[in-house]
């Protein structure tokens, strides 16, 4: 049995991860989570401290829970109970995390400082999606969880004062609405239906045929060279070799010269066509370590909602997705309890069509971002089947 995973089946899938972050209401059941983990490594705790940890974990999961069991069905209600309960999962993940000594003391302290967010607005009431910002301030807890992540140049993406306009200096630490949806990459599909935006998050995959000649030449090469004829690919003695991978969009505008403009590992986008009546891919290269998989060496991101994406990193550090949804439920938030106006224009007003992006958005959440929360605190993958499934356990 590999105890790295974690198969549950079941009808109702939601139900079982709740039932299975249940289990951590127990200080006992958290102790053994915390000493498994432990023991899988050379890293070693005292009693004292994961009693503390075990005490904190309980504790941060109890919150949580309490939060996502919150049975209001307005989307105001939806959007509070989802932020605070992903606060309260963050918080769980540090105090879990047998990399540091902390326990929930040391950890809300960070909370006391503030949720490490503020939001900015420049006349929303012209464009909400561009012109309402969220940006990373330099305590709190949010920048704590960042560190926590080993997100590098905490200096550069944080901020320290209040920004209260959009200049030079402040424009490259303002993150608007629009970045954030546009970085979720379970929207991708549906993101330009209601917002006209295009996404930030590319779907990419093995580009078959443009590798295929590469290997072909390759062999021709190995025959010319040796005399011999082989069927494996040669291997290559450089440190440094390049894969080509297709691009899939989802867009009519992600086309090669927006491809070009954005933050990407990806060079030389070209239009593959085999025949001039289709409509083709996108193919390009990336040049990586000659080591492993290539997709390895892409930072990249899959849920059940989601094939896998290649996430354009916020502020050029960011693309963790826990990290994007906490800042679009924390901006999201805000508008909530503080700008009744605005909510109001979102649920009913002139921006409606961002009112049923955010219910979709919502509850699309709800089925991934706790699984992805279960896997950070217990350091196990975990497959969900339906009985008699193709892929439940046999």
């Amino acid at each position: 049995m590999n105890n790295e995973i974690e198969w549950l089946v079941g009808v109702d899938h939601d139900e079982l991860l709740k039932l299975r972050f249940d289990r951590f209401r127990s200080i006992e059941l958290s102790k053994t989570l915390l000493q498994e983990k432990c023991s899988k490594t050379n890293i070693q705790l005292t009693d004292a401290v994961i009693n503390e940890k075990a005490k904190g974990l309980s504790s941060a999961i109890d919150s949580a829970l309490n939060y996502w069991d919150i049975k209001g069905q307005s989307l105001n209600a939806r959007i509070l109970s989802r932020y605070y309960s992903l606060l309260q999962l963050t918080i769980t993940e540090e105090v879990s995390a047998i990399t540091n000594n902390n326990g929930l003391k040391e950890i809300q302290k960070h909370t006391e400082q503030g949720h490490g967010l503020t939001t900015f607005s420049q006349d929303y009431n012209d464009n909400i999606l561009n012109n309402y910002y969220c940006y990373i301030r330099h305590d709190g807890h949010f920048y704590h969880y960042l560190k926590h992540l080993n997100i590098s140049n905490l200096e550069t993406i944080t901020h320290i004062k209040k920004i209260d306009k959009v200049d030079d200096e402040s424009r490259f630490h303002l993150v608007s609405l629009a970045d954030l949806f546009r970085r979720i990459p379970e929207l991708n599909t549906v993101l330009e239906e209601y917002t006209g935006e295009v996404p930030l998050s590319l779907h990419f995959g093995y580009d078959s045929s443009s590798n295929y000649a590469v290997e072909e030449k390759l062999r021709e090469e190995y025959t010319k060279k040796t005399g011999t004829f082989i069927i494996d690919v040669p291997k290559r003695e450089t440190s440094k070799i390049t894969t080509y991978v297709e691009i899939y969009t989802s867009s009519q505008k992600m086309n090669i010269e927006y491809l070009k403009k954005i933050d990407t590992p990806f060079d030389n986008f070209k239009l593959i066509k085999k025949n001039k009546d289709e409509e083709g891919y996108i193919s390009c290269s990336f040049i990586h370590d000659n080591t492993g998989i290539w997709w390895d060496h892409i930072p990249h991101y899959k849920s059940s909602y989601s094939a896998t994406t290649y996430i354009v990193p916020l502020l050029k550090e960011v693309n963790d997705s826990i990290a994007i949804n906490y800042m679009l439920l924390y901006t999201l938030s805000i508008i909530v309890r503080y700008l009744p106006d605005m909510w109001y224009e979102i649920v009913q007003g002139k921006y409606a069509n961002i009112g049923r992006l955010i219910d979709y958005y919502i509850s699309i959440y709800d089925h991934v971002i706790p699984h992805q929360m279960l896997e950070r605190i217990t350091g196990k993958k975990l497959y969900l089947s339906f009985p008699g499934g193709f892929d439940s356990p046999v």
